[in-house]
């Protein structure tokens, strides 16, 4: 029995392991969405592949050279984010973004050259038996993290559900709109980071908001600092993106709002409790099919390739708008919540401060100038400031209503992963007979529900 296993673990079983790791590995994200047909469905595709390409190499005389080759066509495929990290660290950012499928190319090149040039059978039979050996321990490793995280999160789960809230209803029952801007960062950090004064700050105060200067937030990742406004200052950080948004699917305070008579209307990328999803940006993956996808070349190809929308941010941007106007005018029988959540000014910044798409728009943050990034940062939040005022204006009857304008965290380009600043959000409130002082009092802009009566 054992010699049968050894011989076994002598021939490229791992090209068939690697894809049931690679599903063990994301099932393990979030075990709460696991779909056992769409996991079979997903390993027979990936073994029906790996037998096409095996039966093609032995037609073509190719097999005594082993077929570990698969196995870095599938590492391209499904890992490209860690293959640009490690290539990041000898090569330039920007020759990996700009070239990166010639980059493919030659490493396959190079791996099939050596492959052919050095290796031997009894090699070959070696390499065979560490890569199955090591397949297997990588396997144990996820599954062990992702069990843990699993009961981390039925406990986080439990404490969601017996947490008990008082004060949470609306000042009389006011219709209440959230316009949410991304990466809108606090006066004073635009003013540490980008020398920079918004003028939002004062054409706002003229209109009897409350502006905060340097309002915290419980995160600097939107899915989780948002996850934890609608689960109610939830400060327990999720074990990963997936479980946040399952919460957030699921939120505490769209339950209580819909207690108390309100209507709840979202228009975001994420689902906010229980509603529909404006458009599927394929950010924080909240189902079994997004999380097998989500960061690999196929997702990556969908959203670019094969995308109609070539500024597919910019398009959800203007989707949001539009159905934000729609939104405000509809006539309803009792109180709304009207949720609004825009990338603005959070990358690519598409626009300049007037709105014209920019020719060359900054996407990530290592192939640009500090200096081209904070401008185009700056006028990207400047046209922010024109979009939410124009929203703001058009509003009926808005100084009747319960008005929220904010960030969901700081600016995180051009400083440090732990400077404070990157948890700094612009937040401003408005509702009638509102009292400054209390309002003043808050420290995270999670806490706003409890200071909305």
């Amino acid at each position: 029995m054992g010699k049968n296993i050894i011989n076994l673990l002598k021939t490229p079983v791992f090209v068939y392991t690697f894809g049931l790791f690679f599903l063990v590995y994301k099932s393990s994200k979030c075990f709460w969405f696991f779909d056992p047909f769409i996991f079979l469905c997903f390993l027979g595709g990936y073994c029906l592949i790996n037998f096409i390409l095996i039966w093609i190499q032995k037609k073509m005389g190719l097999y005594k050279y082993g077929v570990s080759w698969i196995i870095f066509v599938w590492i391209l495929v499904l890992f490209p984010d860690q293959v640009f990290f490690i290539a990041g660290l000898f090569l330039s950012p920007s020759f990996i973004r700009i070239r990166y499928l010639l980059i493919y190319v030659l490493i396959l090149y190079l791996l099939g050259y050596i492959f052919k040039k050095w290796i031997v059978n009894k090699h070959i039979s070696s390499l065979n038996y560490f890569l199955n050996i090591f397949v297997f321990i990588l396997m144990a490793v996820v599954l062990q993290s992702g069990i843990q995280n699993y009961l981390k999160e039925i406990k986080h789960k439990k404490y969601l559900q017996k947490k008990e809230f008082s004060s949470l209803k609306v000042k009389d029952n006011n219709d209440v709109i959230w316009i949410l801007l991304d990466e809108y960062t606090s006066p004073a950090s635009l003013k540490s980071q980008f020398n920079f004064k918004t003028s939002l700050v004062d054409s706002l105060n003229n209109k009897g908001f409350f502006v905060f200067n340097d309002l915290h937030s419980r995160s600097d990742v939107t899915v989780l600092s948002i996850n934890s406004l609608f689960n109610l200052d939830d400060s327990i950080p999720s074990s990963n993106h997936s479980y946040a948004a399952d919460y957030l699917n699921k939120s505490i305070w769209v339950k209580n709002l819909k207690k108390n008579g309100y209507e709840f209307v979202s228009s975001d990328f994420l689902n906010v409790g229980g509603n529909p999803k404006l458009l599927n940006l394929s950010l924080f993956p909240d189902n079994y099919s997004e999380i097998l996808l989500n960061r690999t070349l196929i997702t990556s190809m969908r959203l670019t390739v094969f995308s109609d929308k070539k500024e597919l941010y910019d398009y959800y941007n203007q989707q949001a708008i539009m159905k934000f106007y729609r939104d405000i005018h509809v006539k309803r029988s009792g109180p709304s919540f009207i949720w609004t959540h825009l990338l603005i000014p959070h990358t690519p910044f598409y626009r300049d401060a007037h709105g014209k798409l920019n020719a060359h728009p900054i996407e990530v943050f290592d192939v640009a100038s500090s200096k081209e990034i904070a401008k185009q940062y700056t006028d990207y939040l400047s046209y922010a400031n024109t979009v939410v005022l124009k929203m703001l204006n058009g509003i009926p009857d808005w100084k009747n209503k319960t008005i929220i304008i904010s960030g969901d965290h700081g600016a995180r380009m051009l400083i440090p992963e732990n400077d404070p600043r990157r948890k700094k959000t612009f937040c401003a409130i408005y509702y009638p007979g509102m009292d400054k002082q209390k309002i003043s009092k808050i420290k995270y802009m999670q806490q706003i529900p409890f200071y909305l009566h």
